[in-house]
């Protein structure tokens, strides 16, 4: 399988960092999705997914018709439909609630039908997608009508600034209001609070610059990307991952040597007997 991509232009870029669809089948039956400090949602109109998460307490049958993901700080495994056809939208952190209007840390770690969020929405935007033609169309009719929704965005705006600076590895300053309330600000609109939001940005960065096609130091990269030591490299690694440096490549050449189209998606890594 390969993803066709589209960057949307102004304002909606500001809160969707793209727009993402499907060709063909995907290569492996089920995949671990490693964490993001964003947000997303798919608009489904093949068949259903199965999603669990990675301490095992909850399977999720998610809705066919479409569904939000918050912000995950854990990995989780999806199991693919043998039909993928969908359209599905990466928000950048703050995003979401600027253009659904939710509360994003009330869905941390989850799935929710997107019927729930946008109620009859939902299905005027699945039916009028759907008579798209083709994979462009669709993204011009969304971007359209997603721009068209841009109506929360006071609270978004409060903390644009930090969620920039943390983005380029930044400090956060608190722009004239409390640590409590810039914490508060950021639970509702990112998901999390700085801290985390900002341990994610890192290790999403730290999982793209890895090649692996060529040897690779991890007692170098935790340099670079200034972690304390390796120890702390390590733990945090495996605590977002599940896995250990080492293991996580050796998956990661998995895939390079197996469908290697496929090795650009770096959150995805193949279950172990796939």
């Amino acid at each position: 399988m390969s993803f066709q991509v589209y960057t949307p232009a102004y304002p909606l870029h500001r809160y969707v960092r793209y727009f993402y669809s499907p060709t063909g089948r995907m290569p492996y039956r089920e995949e671990k999705v490693l964490p993001s400090p964003q947000t997303d949602l798919k608009i489904n109109f093949g068949g259903g997914f199965v999603a669990r998460r990675a301490d095992g307490t909850g399977t999720f049958a998610v809705d066919h018709k479409g569904w939000f993901m918050g912000v995950w700080d854990q990995y989780h495994t999806v199991v693919w439909p043998d039909d993928p056809d969908f359209i599905g939208v990466t928000f950048w952190p703050g995003g979401a609630h600027a253009l659904m209007g939710i509360d994003i840390n009330a869905v941390h770690n989850q799935f929710v039908p997107l019927d729930a969020i946008w109620g009859s929405f939902t299905e005027e935007l699945r039916e009028r997608l759907y008579a798209a033609p083709g994979f462009h169309a669709r993204f011009m009719l969304l971007e359209r009508l997603l721009t068209a929704r841009i109506d929360r965005t006071a609270k978004f705006e409060k903390i644009a600034p930090a969620l920039r600076a943390l983005q380029s590895g930044q400090a956060v300053a608190e722009r004239g209001f409390s640590h409590k309330h810039m914490i508060s600000l950021f639970n509702s609109v990112a998901g999390v609070p700085p801290k985390r939001l900002a341990r994610l940005y890192r290790i999403q960065e730290v999982i793209d610059a890895v090649d692996q096609a060529r040897p690779i130091s991890w007692t170098a990269v935790a340099q670079d990307f200034l972690f304390a030591d390796q120890a702390h490299f390590n733990k945090e690694f495996k605590f977002f991952t599940g896995h250990t440096p080492r293991d996580y490549l050796k998956r990661r050449r998995r895939v390079f040597t197996e469908t290697p189209e496929h090795a650009v998606h770096t959150r995805l890594l193949p279950m172990a007997g796939d």
